[in-house]
């Protein structure tokens, strides 16, 4: 897949650093603009015509009057003093209103459509929604996106164990007999220029030991998923893999980012998930982020892994709990189930940097563990098939409007347990099918995703498609052959 044109009017800082294909992630000066205006105008306009009725009344008082293009041109200052307050006010916007603007390019030669929209009707407002919408092409791109040149790192939760001096960390990644822990995230002083912000992290249930938020379980496929990635283009660095502990906000916006774990185990979830959900939130993108970990009924967001929401076209016909295109996973009744979400690097893009992210987790262990393997799987399928592509259906502000973006819902259906000793006799290695909903009585500790499946939306309408499967050493069959 070639990325590797310069397009016209794109600001993009860095090339992937020893000569991979240009990428154009960020936001241009116009659409910065753009944005602004959207989010600040409404605002901004009824406060110049407020200060100028304001002054017309005080002079209408002294027997004073002016021209109607007096008070015009008074209301339209007032509204351009208030817009360049408000983007002077914030770090991503400082001087935007001084600089031209530059548009965002278009799909790279080769590459997968952004902004793939897809209407029932010919009268469907897609031009209207294409405005409004996030303009993050990871997400609009589908996962095809994550193939290509690429400097990937993962993440994955630290164990309490490893670290003996939780007060040099520049986060509170573990706080100990609490149920919900309150983070305060500032990045200016490390060179990451967001607005500070405040979310609440929900730690596991239990004994709320911080020592158990790491499953090795997540772990056991990212050999798999490092294959795929190098096979899929990436250049690998060593170490590939690093604790959520060992990584700090300038290294996260320089890499493309793998986070593997909800953000009741891995910190780094919420804190980079955080920023992407304003994006889409301040203006209101007409396209919404398919899936979250996020609880936002309280007075500050809450991230954990107990309910995954999922906003797809077509749900109601498959899950009979759904409101609309929306659903709730919780992982009493769906612990397999998951998701794989990819977006921009929203530390990369502040510092003007062109990086992706992929946030991986399920709503228990056996979920999170079945989408690295997920991953993994999908990136073998596109290298293998380069019009291949991974997507999903996301409903617009328009009902007759569906997008493609590079969210995948998915499921762990097949596992393979270990020898046992259960009432009293020895049970045999076996492979046990999964039953899509509820929890398995015959659970065992030892079980490991051997077949994931995904919610595919080739044929426009969502339908279960198995996604890859581990063969069995032990097995001569043709299936595991």
């Amino acid at each position: 897949m070639r990325q590797d044109k310069w397009k016209r009017g794109v600001r993009v800082s860095d090339a992937v650093a020893d000569g991979g294909p240009r990428r154009h992630y960020l936001i241009g000066r116009l659409e910065r603009l753009r944005r602004h205006l959207r989010v600040h105008f409404t605002r901004a306009f009824l406060g110049g015509i407020s200060s100028s009725a304001i002054v017309a009344g005080f002079l209408d008082a002294t027997g004073v009057s002016w021209s109607l293009i007096a008070y015009i041109s008074l209301a339209a200052g007032v509204t351009a003093a208030i817009l360049t307050g408000q983007g002077l006010s914030s770090p991503r916007t400082r001087y935007l209103l001084l600089s031209l603007g530059r548009p965002m390019p278009g799909a790279p030669d080769g590459g997968p459509a952004h902004g793939s929209l897809v209407a029932a009707s010919r009268s469907a407002p897609v031009r209207q929604i294409e405005a409004a919408r996030c303009p993050d092409p990871v997400y609009a791109g589908g996962l095809r996106m994550l193939c290509g040149s690429s400097h990937p790192l993962i993440v994955v939760p630290s164990n309490r164990r490893d670290v003996g001096k939780a007060h040099e960390l520049l986060f509170p990644l573990f706080t100990a007999g609490q149920r919900h822990s309150r983070v305060q995230v500032d990045l200016l002083a490390a060179g990451i220029p967001l607005k500070p912000y405040e979310f609440e992290r929900e730690l596991p249930d239990g004994a709320q030991d911080p020592e158990h938020t790491l499953a090795i379980k997540d772990l056991v496929y990212v050999p798999e998923l490092a294959d795929a990635l190098r096979r899929a283009g990436a250049r690998i660095r060593s170490p590939l893999l690093w604790p959520e502990h060992c990584v700090d906000p300038a290294l996260l916006a320089a890499r493309d980012l793998v986070i593997v774990g909800g953000a009741d185990t891995n910190f780094w979830h919420a804190t980079l998930f955080e920023p992407v959900v304003r994006e889409f939130e301040r203006p209101k993108s007409s396209v919404p982020l398919a899936m979250d970990l996020r609880d936002a009924t309280g007075q500050l967001p809450a991230y954990g892994s107990r309910v995954l929401t999922a906003r797809l076209a077509g749900l109601s016909a498959l899950f009979p709990h759904t409101r609309g295109d929306e659903a709730e996973f919780d992982e009493r009744v769906f612990p397999t189930y998951g998701m794989v979400l990819a977006c921009r690097n929203p530390f990369a893009a502040a510092v003007d940097r062109s990086h992706w992210c992929v946030f991986i987790a399920g709503t228990r262990s056996l979920g999170t563990s079945g989408g690295v393997l997920a991953l993994a799987a999908m990136l073998n399928a596109m290298h293998a098939d380069p019009e291949r592509n991974f997507f999903s259906l996301a409903p617009t502000a328009a009902p007759d409007v569906r997008a493609r973006v590079s969210a995948v819902l998915y499921r762990t259906r097949e596992v393979e347990q270990a020898v046992l000793r259960r009432s009293g006799r020895l049970l045999p290695r076996t492979r046990r099918l999964l039953e899509p909903e509820g929890l398995d009585l015959n659970y065992s500790d030892s079980y490991m995703p051997t077949a994931v499946e995904y919610l595919g939306y080739e044929t426009g309408v969502p339908e279960w498609r198995t996604l890859g499967r581990i063969p069995d050493a032990e097995c001569e069959c043709a299936d595991c052959r």
